[in-house]
């Protein structure tokens, strides 16, 4: 292979949640500022934009989605590297990747590490190591000095046409001594009555904002700071058409695309006693005017906007008034940016109210990106050093802490009231905002024209000394819609009028009914991890009774957890239904807080008592080819009921630890072992 440095490099992204195109279009402006020369594309325009087999520097951020599946934005890209079988096609290719994953799942990484073995095995070499950043604890703590050393890596093999600027993006030296750089003169203050008002609706307690608790006394001994973070690149700006803006129900980019379908919502059911620790509601969705075809085990997301009360708080902070915030805008790239990030792009013609309530996230935890261009738009000097404080190395510990309250950017924005900055560079620096996704629980034999789902109400206080209480956005919005009902198991039909855009969820995994009756499966779902199950029973006792069906039907076993049998024992009467009609073999529940649950071998949660009935598990799969399907909690429960499924196959099989898990990542491979995880509220 030829040593002569290359005149240009590719970046690809394949991203789900937009993390991975921010950070790969970052590397790229950075990189034409260094004096590389480089194109940015996503994974699936390989073919379009550019000649993938011609390249001889790529660089890849790739992302995961489901357990370990490549993001949708890739999926054309990685099925057309599994047809190409010659061994030097890209053997005369320089590559390296940055992969972003998660260690609450099994899977970590898998999609990073599939194109790494794949690259290689096509003859391509890797120039840089592979980095493997992991959201469980923190995306940044990989990905800030990956980035750090890929450019003396990069210089190696490509031409660098200009004398690097000596500036180190995460080892850089800054003085606490800043210059006010805000380009806002706004001198609004955050109203201290502001961070208790309410919608004024006496079911709600969505407060506007809270002050964040920091204790910043070690910023005295800190002169100078390091790592910290480049300041995020300037992708947009907005251009005000000075005219009232046409307000519709839905967002113009929802309303026009063919995908998403705007459905109404039939009835709701409370499926928990109102003293039970979480709330859990079922909703019945007409689809009956709708091209959406679906099987047990699908998916599908919901586009919730934000807050509206958050939305208005944030509005109020940066002084933006009620007609500013409506007025008919668009959004253009920013000079020198040849695209707008994907996200943005759908919003041709909107306003900043639009934008924050549909177009980006307001609640996820903060990049230290974001907090690095807040430093910038801060006129108090002392906000401005615990800013940079905060996203420095020296102040990790602090920001953990800042992360423990989950702040929203309405908290940031109110714990520096100083901070002022423009729409445009909130829209850099704030993640897209993501739709949500829930497991179907009807089969379309028993309710062709409607589309079932069950989920948590997501509202919790976070750990002391802190104590604040959080919302989710989707099942908050959901719970408000439907009229916050509480009575338990009993149906209410709703308004006609009440609807929400949705649109079906590209299955990957293989997470759904076998077509074959006579496969025996295992299902594993405490809590709403129960539901596609309801599915997969309903499905399978229709195929059963249908006309000229001789076939046997298989086992199926389902290990359900619950708190409390009385207050949260999701679907129970159907579950017993399914267990006396001889459609569900085996029921086994674990009550995690029934009074004698973890005292002498009694269960508590569901693999204990998977534990229990190894024997039987173990003939199932080993004799009689079970599947096994698990849903629910990525963190806590997946990994419980991985190592069950790995102590049984070496107590009933007869192997090593290490054999077990290696046989159950190889059921995994195989689509025996199927998981639908959730690894976040």
């Amino acid at each position: 292979m030829t040593t002569e440095k290359c005149q240009n490099f590719v970046i690809f992204y394949g991203s789900q949640t937009g993390n991975a195109e921010w950070i790969a279009k970052n590397i790229h402006q950075e990189s034409i500022e260094r004096g590389f020369i480089s194109e940015c594309y996503v994974l699936d325009d390989y073919n379009n934009k550019v000649d993938f087999s011609k390249e001889k520097v790529l660089v890849f951020v790739i992302s995961n989605t489901g357990d370990g599946d490549p993001p949708d934005n890739s999926i054309k890209f990685f099925r057309f590297l599994r047809k190409i079988k010659s061994k030097t096609y890209l053997s005369h290719a320089k590559f390296s990747i940055l992969g972003l994953g998660d260690t609450n799942y099994s899977n970590f990484n898998n999609t990073a590490k599939r194109l790494e073995k794949k690259l290689l095995d096509l003859g391509g070499t890797s120039f840089y190591n592979t980095g493997l950043a992991d959201d469980a604890v923190g995306l940044e703590s990989i990905v800030d000095p990956w980035i750090a050393n890929f450019w003396p890596a990069l210089a190696n093999v490509c031409v660098q046409k200009q004398k690097d600027s000596g500036i180190d993006v995460t080892e850089s030296i800054v003085s606490l001594s800043i210059k006010d750089n805000s380009q806002n003169t706004n001198n609004l203050q955050s109203s201290e009555n502001d961070s208790h008002l309410t919608n004024g609706n006496k079911s709600e307690s969505i407060k506007l904002g809270n002050k964040i608790l920091l204790d910043l006394t070690d910023i005295v001994d800190s002169d100078q700071l390091t790592a910290i973070p480049r300041l995020p690149t300037v992708f947009c700006k907005i251009s005000r058409l000075n005219k009232e803006k046409v307000t519709t129900p839905l967002p113009s980019f929802l309303a026009s695309s063919s995908r998403i379908l705007n459905t109404r919502i039939n009835a709701v059911r409370c499926l928990t006693h109102p003293n039970a620790v979480k709330k859990t509601l079922h909703l019945e969705l007409d689809i009956k005017d709708l091209e959406f075809s679906f099987i047990p085990g699908d998916a599908f997301e919901i586009f919730a906007p934000n807050h509206e009360v958050l939305v208005k708080g944030i509005l109020n902070t940066l002084g933006i008034n009620e007609n500013m915030a409506h007025e008919e805008i668009s959004i253009e790239a920013a000079e020198g940016i040849v695209d707008l990030p994907i996200h943005l792009k759908k919003f041709d013609s909107t306003s900043i109210f639009e934008l924050l309530r549909y177009g980006v996230d307001l609640t996820s935890l903060p990049r230290k990106a974001l907090l690095r261009m807040m430093a910038d738009y801060t006129s108090d000097d002392q906000e401005k050093r615990s800013l940079f404080f905060l996203c420095s190395k020296q102040g990790s510990q602090q920001l953990n802490r800042l992360y423990e309250q989950r702040p929203t950017i309405l908290d940031l924005l109110i714990t520096f009231p100083s901070c002022k900055p423009p729409i445009e560079r909130l829209l850099d620096t704030l993640p897209q905002h993501q739709p949500r996704y829930y497991s179907i629980v009807n089969s379309p034999l028993m309710n062709p024209n409607e589309l079932h789902f069950a989920f948590n109400i997501v509202d919790y206080y976070t750990p002391n000394p802190y104590n604040i209480q959080k919302h989710g956005v989707c099942t908050t919005w959901l719970d408000k819609l439907c009229g916050y009902v509480n009575e338990m198991n009993v149906r209410t039909i709703l308004n006609p009028n009440i609807s929400i855009p949705i649109a079906l969820k590209t299955n990957q995994s293989g997470f759904n009914v076998p077509s074959d009756i006579s496969k025996p499966l295992i299902m594993i779902g405490p809590g709403t991890g129960v539901a596609p199950f309801i599915g997969f029973l309903q499905h399978r006792e229709l195929q059963f009774l249908s006309e000229n069906n001789d076939k046997h039907l298989g086992d199926m076993w389902l290990f359900y957890g619950c708190r409390d049998k009385e207050k949260d024992f999701l679907y129970r009467k159907e579950l017993e239904g399914f267990v006396e009609r001889g459609i569900l073999k085996e029921l086994l529940v674990a009550v995690s807080r029934a009074p004698d649950a973890g005292v002498d071998g009694k269960p508590k949660y569901v693999q204990d008592i998977m534990r229990i009935k190894g024997r039987d598990i173990f003939e199932l799969i080993t004799k009689k080819d079970a599947i096994i399907f698990v849903c629910g909690d990525a963190k806590g429960m997946a990994k419980g009921v991985n190592d069950a499924l790995a102590d049984i196959l070496v107590e009933h099989g007869q192997m090593q630890q290490s054999e077990a898990l290696d046989l159950l990542k190889k059921w995994l491979r195989e689509k025996r072992y199927l998981r639908d995880l959730v690894s976040k509220l």
